[in-house]
């Protein structure tokens, strides 16, 4: 009666207060803890291995701070949804120190975005809608939006830049504010810093400079093939979007002034610090031209809006041979314009060299017969000659 007593008292003390403590449950080798009721297991502690096991699900609220609905390894969050205040959410941060608990939007200003790998979209403050998939994608990323990234580092740099796409390890790591990029491979476009709109397909693909806007690039410096089913590209040339519509007047006296060239490929980006010693330098020879020999050209004729010469990056200067191509059929039409008045004359030369020659047969006709009476005529005064002097000597004889 007194233990049932000093229990009630015990439960009344402790029951009315709270009491800082801590529960230790030690359990036996092999032992393990286990919650359930009558017919269910919910929860299972196994001492052998340090395995938990929930055989239902686990709850935990939206994260609205670092303490509130966070997974962390360690010290460090690791999974969690936090977005700001307000509604909608919509994120989702996987990885050591994805995502953050600064972003200072509210409802779709901070919302939808997807961080999976370590230090993924870790600076995002306002961005929205971005997708980020590798360790350190968009780490930097503040208020950039709807930009997606995969591989290791890949738009690691993009602090403001818009609607860009980068898929390989670094891809358009360096890209700060840059916008409607796209980068597909191992380091492509890792140079662009600020430019837009650019396309960059292949391992190392790289623009002409890393603030140029509006180039597509192919595969790097090494690239000696592009292949394709068709053998050209197909353009917008629709006469709508054209305005002051002349003829060219450039022609074969421009291209007089090009110099085609036989030369030996030895790019400096083959040597270390860039520069060349001769000791690359290719076998085999290539045909084109110079591009400082083509801006030359075009500088002397004031005709700068060809564009044969890309000159966005000093250090490398590019060549557009195709913007040629206007200008060869115009020199082909003036030529065959002219090789027109030439058959034209060669033809009215033609027939009066025909009827001189009908007037020398005709002449040479005439003189032959000419020839053929003064023989005859030649044979009579002869034959008159010949009689005329036998006659005077029969006279003389006479007499």
């Amino acid at each position: 009666m007194k233990t049932k007593l000093f229990i009630l008292l015990l439960m009344a003390i402790f029951g009315s207060s709270t009491y800082s403590q801590s529960i230790t449950n030690t359990l036996g080798s092999t032992g393990n803890f286990i919650i359930k009721d009558v017919s269910n297991t919910f929860f299972t502690l196994d001492q052998a291995t340090g395995f938990v096991t929930l055989n239902n699900s686990m709850s935990l609220p939206n994260t609205t701070s670092s303490t509130i609905g966070v997974i962390y390894k360690g010290s460090t969050r690791f999974i969690h949804n936090y977005y700001g205040t307000g509604t909608p959410g919509g994120n989702t941060f996987v990885g050591a120190a994805a995502g953050n608990f600064t972003m200072s939007g509210s409802g779709d200003a901070t919302s939808y975005n997807s961080g999976f790998g370590a230090s993924s979209l870790q600076s995002n403050t306002t961005g929205q809608k971005n997708s980020a998939f590798g360790v350190q994608t968009l780490r930097l990323n503040q208020d950039g939006y709807e930009n997606a990234a995969f591989g290791f580092n890949a738009l690691y740099s993009n602090t403001s830049g818009y609607h860009n796409s980068a898929f390989g390890v670094s891809a358009l790591t360096g890209s700060e504010s840059g916008y409607n990029n796209s980068a597909f491979g191992y380091y492509a476009g890792n140079s662009v810093s600020s430019g837009s709109n650019l396309t960059l397909i292949g391992y190392n693909a790289q623009p002409s400079s890393g603030t140029v806007s509006n180039e597509i690039t192919f595969g790097n410096g090494n690239i000696t093939t592009i292949r394709s089913n068709v053998q050209s590209i197909t353009s917008l040339s629709d006469e709508r979007d054209k305005k002051n519509i002349k003829e060219l007047n450039l022609g074969i006296d421009f291209l007089m002034k090009i110099k085609p060239r036989l030369f030996n490929w030895d790019k400096r980006e083959w040597y270390e610090n860039n520069e060349s010693d001769g000791s690359k330098m290719q076998k085999n020879p290539s045909a084109g031209f110079i591009a400082q020999e083509l801006d030359t050209a075009q500088m002397s004729e004031n005709v700068g809006w060809l564009n044969l010469v890309l000159k966005d990056n000093p250090d490398r200067v590019e060549a557009t041979f195709g913007n040629l191509l206007p200008i060869i059929v115009k020199a082909i039409q003036d030529l065959k314009k002219e090789n027109d008045q030439l058959k034209a004359k060669n033809e009215v030369a033609q027939v009066v060299n025909e009827n001189l020659k009908t007037s020398t047969n005709e002449l040479n006709t005439r003189l032959t017969k000419f020839e053929k009476m003064q023989s005859q005529l030649i044979a009579e005064i002869e034959k008159l000659k010949a009689n005329n002097d036998g006659t005077t000597k029969v006279s003389m004889g006479t007499k």
